[in-house]
């Protein structure tokens, strides 16, 4: 896991700045391949060793910062991932993040279903955060709730698992920051 300290200001005056703290961290679940629904390019269901606790994907082993006139970008290498955050100098374009997985290893007969895990300690949400929708509009998201029907939860992963094509927007309720 890769721990981060952003310290950023928008203009020379240092009037606009943003501080925050972010983890980034690549774990991974087991697919589930007992009988019935198995995991699959569909379907997101971990094994249930796994489903409770992944385990960890890549360890990271160097971070390199490279700053411009108008562009701030971290250089992550893990054990089997690299991560380049992109920070442009007008923060309303997000954060925005690219990686690459190297080969997954399947010299055990167990498929995986690798994660990025980003968490952000000082962002209060109340669990409810945005997607892209196949880059057609955001949609809202709320841990453990549908709104047109009462969701009965068996499976907490992948009941709150959405593929993120190239979007996500976390509102923080009493700051009224938002990570995009």
């Amino acid at each position: 896991m890769f721990t981060f300290a952003l310290s950023y200001c928008q203009n020379e005056q240092h009037i606009i700045c943003y501080k925050t703290q972010f983890n980034i961290d690549y774990k991974y679940y087991e697919s589930y391949q007992a009988s019935g629904q198995v995991s699959n390019p569909w379907i997101f269901r971990p094994s249930d060793k796994t489903k409770t606790a992944p385990l960890s994907y890549s360890t990271p082993q160097s971070a390199s910062i490279y700053q411009g006139k108008n562009l701030l970008q971290i250089h992550i290498k893990g054990s089997r991932t690299i991560t380049d955050l992109r920070i442009y100098n007008d923060l309303t374009n997000g954060i925005e993040a690219s990686s690459f997985i190297d080969s997954i290893p399947m010299d055990d007969n167990q498929g995986k279903e690798v994660v990025m895990l980003v968490n952000v300690p000082s962002i209060k949400n109340n669990n409810t955060f945005y997607t892209d929708s196949m880059g057609m509009e955001l949609q809202k998201r709320i841990l453990n709730y549908r709104p047109t029907w009462k969701l009965q939860n068996t499976q907490p992963v992948s009941g709150n698992y959405y593929p993120i094509q190239s979007t996500i927007l976390i509102n923080d309720t009493a700051s009224g920051e938002t990570l995009v």
